[in-house]
């Protein structure tokens, strides 16, 4: 039996004891919910069922997501998932200081369902509020000689920014799916029994993100032709790699000299992305192709030098995007690249787990979304096919 006392004006302390489990007490504010509070612990207890939610009351979700950020966030080891991770929690919790007050015991799934649809509707900035990276309307006014006269390199206004658009269905997801992860790292420890973020009960917005991009051989060709005549002598090597090898653009930077074996003709890419355990390294070595071989042979090599690659992220993004304008094709990716060889091993005859071994999937439904095959690659296969032999005399004396 529960033992209920007043202790003052709007204080009611209930304490229940039950064998077996440890006494629990809490302050109401009526009898009449001290009453139902105690019944509802009781029952729990005979029914074998009791959760303890005291922690759950005290910690709000703002502290739930710094927990994870120190935790699990922090530790991480890849910096640029570190730091984009990080940014995506500090913004929720700078834009949603109403829903990081509520208590987790609070939280419920329409808290985050409204939050979706909303989100779902706002227009997407760069960066903090105020921020350099905010869009801006800024009026041209040419630099101007002694003379009077107009500069040559700045007689031409600016392109105007891009207006800004609403948030994309994809980013969304993400968000819920981090948030997701965070809670579920406290649960046990706050005594959640439902994650209120769960796909279940909050449905993950619809997102089409598949690229069916496929080059043509005189594009591929056109486009390397481009990169060899850039400024930058690293954009045609590590461009033309990453058709031959299928490595992402993180993975072909990070290759330094003591990962490639040419003896064996193999290549380790290390720290590669790992979604299924993210706070581990996970090392994969991949084949090398005869022309992947020529390539890095070719490469000059130093001593102070470990990198193959001695190109930074940003100068490899702008040289490619200036490359691949000249040549024609601007909705090729650099990432598109991986699609490209994926493609091309499977219309060549590999399995799916050669596959997986060169392009380092770890589930074949990941590899699938890679796999862009040409329509004429499917006609020729069914060309190859025997042809049926339909002519009834044939059909019978077989029969007989």
């Amino acid at each position: 039996m529960a033992t209920i006392r007043e202790k003052g004006p709007a204080q009611w302390h209930v304490q229940v004891r039950r064998k077996g489990w440890p006494t629990k007490s809490k302050t109401l504010r009526t009898k009449k919910e001290a009453e139902i509070w105690a019944r509802d612990v009781e029952n729990s207890m005979d029914r074998g069922i009791f959760v303890d939610r005291t922690p759950s009351e005290k910690e709000t979700l703002k502290q739930v997501l710094e927990r994870y950020m120190l935790e699990v966030t922090d530790k991480r080891p890849g910096q640029a998932s570190r730091d984009a991770e990080r940014a995506r929690f500090e913004r929720f919790i700078r834009d949603e200081p109403d829903l990081c007050a509520h208590a987790m015991a609070h939280l419920q799934p329409e808290h985050f369902m409204e939050y979706r649809d909303r989100r779902l509707t706002e227009t997407a900035q760069r960066g903090k509020p105020g921020g350099r990276g905010q869009y801006k309307v800024v009026e041209f006014t040419p630099k101007l000689r002694k003379d009077g006269t107009a500069r040559a390199n700045a007689a031409k206004p600016k392109a105007p920014p891009k207006p800004p658009s609403t948030i994309k269905p994809g980013t969304v997801k993400k968000e819920l799916m981090h948030l997701k992860s965070a809670i579920d790292h406290s649960r046990r420890r706050l005594g959640l029994v439902v994650n209120p973020v769960n796909a279940t009960d909050v449905k993950r917005p619809t997102v089409n993100d598949e690229r069916d991009v496929r080059l043509e051989p005189h594009e591929i060709e056109r486009l390397l032709e481009e990169c060899r005549a850039a400024r930058n002598p690293w954009l045609a090597p590590i461009v033309e790699s990453a058709f031959e090898i299928g490595a992402r653009r993180g993975s072909l930077l990070r290759i330094e000299w003591r990962d490639i074996d040419l003896k064996q003709r193999t290549i380790t890419l290390r720290a590669v992305k790992n979604s299924r355990s993210p706070d581990k390294i996970l090392n994969v070595a991949v084949g090398l192709s005869p022309r992947a071989i020529e390539i890095l042979e070719a490469l000059p090599r130093t001593e102070d030098e470990p990198k193959v690659f001695p190109i930074t992220e940003n100068a490899l993004d702008g040289a490619f995007d200036r490359a691949r304008t000249r040549a024609g094709v601007e909705h090729f990716n650099f990432h598109d690249t991986r699609h490209e060889l994926a493609s091309r091993l499977i219309e060549a005859g590999w399995s799916d787990s050669e596959v997986m071994a060169q392009t380092g999937h770890r589930d074949p439904k990941s590899l699938r979304r890679y796999i862009n095959l040409r329509k004429a690659h499917l006609a020729d296969k069914l060309a190859a096919l025997p042809p049926r032999d339909t002519r009834p005399e044939v059909a019978k004396d077989e029969a007989a």
